[in-house]
């Protein structure tokens, strides 16, 4: 019943026709629609149960167009009940003030009900209108709590960006770089929330990687060295974006900064979805790394530690020719 009293066929037809127009239409057509269906059940003349067409008619065209349609419908309905159901048939005396009686009882309750119909039509409205503004100022506070949010980030990946600049020692220099380039992997997934119907908890994996990629570009990337995106659309649990965020820049930062020697090579993002794992593969020519060498850089133990957090796998191939890093994530 509530899908049909929001179908207020007036106003969705608006651009086309007039409301008075459309109303008069639904509520005449609806009254001789059942009349019709009336007279194919009991043939005219018949005084049983004469006014029963005329309620469905009410209702029905109230439910459609509103108010003015159904009171169309409860005068049509009762002249044609009038003349055609009440004797004397095919006139508009009436004899007997029994029938007189009978036909101005039918109107009044005809006319009780298209009031409940309009009362409730208007409560529902009410309650539409006020939850479209409640949605609508929700989604203003997150927007500008989101922009906030991102803001934050930027402030403080430019802060410590400034203080790596201003630092003497390179050490430190390149320890705050390299922090303010996870802080934007972490930031990146703010500009890859789903807009879906499973909300905010899920992330577009594609975008966030997309735009983490094309950061790195922008930031860190030698000139002779390309990178390139194989990136399936997959939504992923808003938790899982960041570990993977991170991993990513992790590895794709280490092979711009010690994979080529000669400062000229190539590096592939790959991320796909195959029977409910998130597979992310990122692979370079480089040189590769000696066998058995022990990683126990802050970034390998990041690495590690965001693979576990998530409960995923992670491999490695290694060789002259490059290097493969390949993670599996449950979904």
């Amino acid at each position: 019943m509530r899908r049909l009293v929001t179908i207020d066929l007036p106003r969705r037809l608006s651009r086309r026709l007039p409301k008075p127009v459309t109303e008069l239409a639904v509520g005449t057509g609806v009254t001789l629609f059942f009349a019709v269906l009336r007279a194919m059940v009991a043939p005219l003349p018949d005084q049983l149960a004469p006014f029963a067409f005329v309620f469905l008619a009410v209702v029905l065209a109230t439910l459609i167009a509103g108010w003015r349609a159904g009171l169309v419908a409860v005068v049509l309905g009762q002249v044609l009940v009038w003349y055609f159901l009440l004797p004397p048939y095919r006139s508009f005396n009436l004899p007997s003030p029994a029938l007189a009686y009978g036909l101005l009882l039918a109107t009044v309750a005809q006319l009780i009900i298209l009031l409940a119909l309009g009362l409730y039509q208007d409560e529902v409205r009410a309650g539409q209108l006020d939850r479209m503004r409640r949605i609508n100022f929700l989604g203003h506070a997150l927007r500008e709590m989101d922009h906030r949010t991102k803001n934050n980030f930027q402030i403080v990946t430019s802060l410590l960006t400034l203080q790596a600049n201003r630092s003497a020692s390179a050490e430190v220099k390149a320890a705050l770089q390299e922090a303010a380039e996870r802080l934007k992997a972490v930031s990146a997934v703010y500009d890859a929330l789903a807009p879906s119907s499973q909300g905010l908890a899920a992330v577009r994996l594609q975008d966030h990687l997309q735009e983490m990629c094309d950061q790195i570009r922008r930031g860190i990337m030698p000139e002779g060295v390309r990178l390139e995106t194989e990136l399936e659309p997959m939504l992923v649990p808003h938790e899982t974006a960041v570990a993977i965020g991170i991993v990513v820049n992790e590895l794709v930062t280490n092979a711009c900064k010690h994979a080529f020697a000669d400062g000229a090579g190539s590096i592939r993002v790959k991320a796909w979805r195959e029977n409910g794992t998130a597979w992310v593969e990122v692979a370079d020519d480089g040189c590769g790394f000696v066998a058995g060498k022990a990683q126990n850089g802050l970034g390998s133990r990041l690495v590690t530690a965001f693979v576990q957090r998530v409960k995923g796998n992670s491999e490695v191939r290694s060789s002259s020719d490059g290097t493969v890093h390949r993670l599996s994530i449950p979904l």
